[in-house]
């Protein structure tokens, strides 16, 4: 055997240890990460779903408070809106408030449920709007980007995607990984014999 064919003998092994073994610990780190909300809170998302949630009401102490852009919800909100809205920003003017309208229909039950139609509209303005003052802003500088039911399926959908990318195509991977594996075992067995 030559010295070079051993060192490429010894770093295809390094390389071969490393995917049978750091692969399937990277793909559980994941899970467990994505079960527990860690992938989440990387992404923002949760802040995004506190927004959601907060304009799913109408009668709490924060109910409907506008997003800033120097709220910490405001980048995962406005980057979901983005990428999943089919409305486009007018030339020259750049997102200020994110806020919902007023909703045609809401309830409140006994101490705590409350309910806000989920078609209650999800807008854009183009300038600051202070806390649910009622002003009347002009039509130019607002957009309805969609609804809050919408909003939170927005949220979902960013969680099933990535969900597809990485555990599902993951997965796919580590069966490969496995075949190749189990296919070298019996290959070894058989030149033993």
């Amino acid at each position: 055997m030559q010295p070079g064919h051993a060192k490429d003998s010894s770093t295809k092994r390094r390389v071969e240890f490393a995917a049978s073994v750091l692969l399937p610990f990277i793909g559980l780190a994941w899970l467990l990460a994505e079960h527990y909300g860690l992938v989440d809170h990387w992404r923002g998302i949760d802040l995004a779903e506190k927004v959601a949630d907060r304009f799913d009401e109408s009668y709490a102490t924060d109910a409907s408070l506008p997003v800033y852009p120097e709220d910490a919800e405001w980048e995962p909100t406005i980057k979901l809106i983005e990428e999943y809205s089919k409305v486009k920003w007018p030339p020259g003017k750049k997102p200020q408030t994110i806020a919902r309208m007023q909703a045609k229909l809401s309830e409140q039950e006994g101490g705590g449920y409350e309910w806000t139609s989920p078609a209650t509209p999800l807008v854009v303005l183009f300038r600051r709007w202070p806390k649910n003052t009622g002003q009347a802003i002009p039509q130019e500088d607002w957009k309805i980007v969609g609804s809050i039911g919408e909003l939170h399926g927005w949220i979902e959908q960013s969680k099933n995607g990535l969900h597809f990318l990485f555990s599902d195509c993951f997965m796919t991977v580590m069966a490969g990984v496995l075949g190749y594996w189990l296919t070298r075992l019996n290959r070894m067995r058989e030149r033993k014999k």
